[in-house]
């Protein structure tokens, strides 16, 4: 019986040209399936593309009612971007600006590892008071349902409006890193607190079980911040 799949052209070849053919119409069946896919990624990375980002991340409506605008999405999506003009709001209005976010991240990793954040930079943000977020679902799991890695988050510059802190406008800068993932949150920090006050956090627990270990040194001159 015939072979279904060799067609009358490929019956005269000898069989390793027949091979040779074949492969090559896999490779372009191949490139065809991939091709829309490759577009579609580089649309993404296009300004049309970042423009729709970002007004995706606007349309995002939470519970909480917090929303986040960007302005303009500058850099590889995929890898090195810049977000300018970024604008935290809660159902009251705007309470956090911040003129430049520095992202490097690995968005394609979300298949296999989850969040992936090499380094997130906020720098020279105003925090004029703080959000109003509107009450969540109470038996709702305090935490995502996916891993989020987190190796660098920094403050840079971070202005507390009057009123925020003390009565007097104070700056916070401040180093960070988080790991998220099976129930477990392990978070670390380093602050500058106004001009004097220092803090340093080492936190591992588990939100929906009965683990909380805390390791907190906070150090004011008098006359420094409150914490309560």
């Amino acid at each position: 019986m015939a072979d279904p799949l060799v067609d009358d052209q490929d019956a005269d070849l000898p069989q390793v040209s027949r091979r040779r053919r074949w492969a090559k119409r896999l490779g372009w069946a191949l490139a065809l399936l991939v091709t829309p896919i490759v577009l579609a990624f580089l649309a993404l990375n296009s300004p049309i593309g970042k423009r729709w980002i970002a007004d995706q991340i606007a349309s995002y409506a939470p519970a909480s009612g917090l929303t986040v605008r960007v302005g303009r999405i500058e850099g590889d999506i995929y890898r090195d971007a810049i977000l300018h003009d970024v604008i935290l709001a809660d159902p009251k209005g705007p309470f956090l600006t911040i003129p430049v976010v520095e992202l490097d991240w690995r968005p394609l990793s979300w298949i296999t590892r989850g969040l992936d954040i090499r380094k997130v930079v906020a720098r020279r943000g105003r925090l004029d008071r703080l959000p109003e977020l509107l009450p969540g679902d109470p038996d709702a799991p305090v935490l995502p349902d996916f891993d989020i890695r987190i190796d660098r988050f920094e403050i840079d510059n971070l202005t507390l409006a009057p009123g925020v802190a003390t009565d007097r406008a104070e700056r916070v800068d401040a180093f960070a890193s988080a790991d998220i993932r099976d129930g477990l949150v392990t978070l670390k920090l380093d602050g500058k607190l106004g001009k004097e006050d220092r803090i340093a956090l080492a936190l591992h627990a588990e939100p929906d079980g009965d683990r909380f270990d805390l390791d907190l040194d906070y150090r004011a001159p008098q006359g420094g911040w409150s914490l309560g």
